[in-house]
């Protein structure tokens, strides 16, 4: 039996669809974050778990730079690469010096400086690419106390510009309503609502 879909039914599965998608990768990037935290319990006795609240946007910055190195050093290690990440959480994400200095020792007894500075030169390219793309749109900074707690956003852009194709303020509020349901017991929900909804603007535009 052939189905025929209408096109207002079409785009309500696509929508779904990028929902879906979106929120996955939101939970995989949960995941990532406690992966790292595991291996350095593990490795060093250090335990990050204090910025678990923050687990999904640490991972949104880091997880793409981590993907960089392991496809451009292919002779690294997931323990190298994890460690690397560890250390890079550290230098952009906390004021724990002790922690750090523990992690660089490790680094440098694995001979990964040299990665190492690349990944800290990535993280600051990433973060200026976020900041000025966050600054391009039609929201106060002002209203965000530390931008870097928005970089969740940053692997799921794709799926907000393929939202911005084609859809109307109705189709596009279950995505936004379930991005900001699954992010909204850390950060504030009326904001992501509004940074989001800007986003898909400028991805109109």
């Amino acid at each position: 039996m052939k189905i025929v879909l209408t096109e207002s039914q079409y785009k309500k599965l696509l929508i779904e669809n990028l929902s879906k998608e979106s929120v996955s990768k939101l939970k995989s990037l949960k995941d990532f974050f406690k992966k790292v935290n595991n291996q350095a319990k593990e490795q060093m006795s250090l335990d990050l778990g204090f910025l678990m609240t923050w687990g999904a946007s640490i991972a949104g910055f880091m997880k793409p730079v981590a993907d960089f190195m392991e496809g451009n050093y292919p002779e690294l290690s997931q323990t190298d690469i994890l460690l690397l990440t560890t250390g890079a959480i550290l230098t952009y994400f906390t004021s724990n010096k002790d922690g750090l200095r523990k992690v660089l020792d490790e680094i440098k007894n694995r001979s990964l400086i040299t990665e190492f500075d690349v990944m800290l030169g990535k993280c600051g390219q990433l973060k200026t690419a976020f900041l000025n793309f966050i600054g391009s749109l039609a929201v106060p900074v002002s209203k965000f106390s530390n931008m870097l707690a928005y970089t969740f956003l940053i692997p799921i852009l794709p799926e907000l510009y393929q939202a911005a194709q084609g859809y109307g303020e109705i189709d596009l509020s279950n995505i936004i309503l379930r991005i900001v349901s699954f992010v909204g017991i850390t950060y504030s929900g009326v904001l992501v609502k509004k940074l989001i909804q800007q986003i898909i603007k400028r991805f109109k535009s």
